[in-house]
């Protein structure tokens, strides 16, 4: 129960910060004493205040999924339902990736020199995890896929919805 409350808790702060830090930003632009220059700096801004509230999210459904795994089942939709560990996983690794872009991102908005070394110290591990991510999902479907021939089904495009659905045979 503790790691279900402290992600709620955590996604909750960064919610509250995000949503501060961009009105701070959108009050200091309106009244130009925020002393933006270029637009890429604005762009930036905004990045990091959409990011806080993609980690809070995505902290809030680690949180959830915590909650569905172990201690009990929450009628959810399909999208958002938590099957196995293996999704928080891939979950976490997808917030990863995105930290290390907008990390990136105000790098090059602060750094001068030395530019080609921080671009390829973000894009290796970037690289590597969107790899891991595919691996993953890939013997994900796979094992999916064994499972469901076990069992006789067989997954079918919904023509209404564009969603997968299985069905028994």
């Amino acid at each position: 129960m503790i790691p279900v409350i402290g992600l709620a808790i955590a996604a909750f702060t960064l919610f509250i910060i995000g949503g501060a830090d961009l009105v701070r930003f959108m009050v200091g632009l309106v009244t130009g004493m925020g002393g933006e220059g270029p637009d890429v700096d604005i762009i930036v801004e905004i990045v990091e205040a959409v990011h806080l509230f993609l980690v809070g999210t995505v902290l809030f459904l680690t949180s959830i999924g915590f909650y569905q795994l172990f201690i009990e089942p929450v009628p959810l939709p399909g999208w958002l339902e938590i099957n196995d560990v293996e999704e928080l996983e891939l979950n976490l690794v997808g917030l990863t990736i995105v930290v290390l872009g907008v990390n990136f991102l105000s790098v090059i908005e602060s750094q001068d020199t030395g530019l080609a070394i921080y671009g390829i110290g973000y894009a290796l591990p970037i690289i590597a995890l969107a790899y891991f991510m595919k691996v993953r999902s890939q013997m994900s479907r796979q094992k999916r896929e064994e499972t469901d021939a076990v069992h006789g089904e067989s997954a079918s495009e919904d023509s209404d919805t564009g969603r997968l659905t299985n069905k028994k045979y």
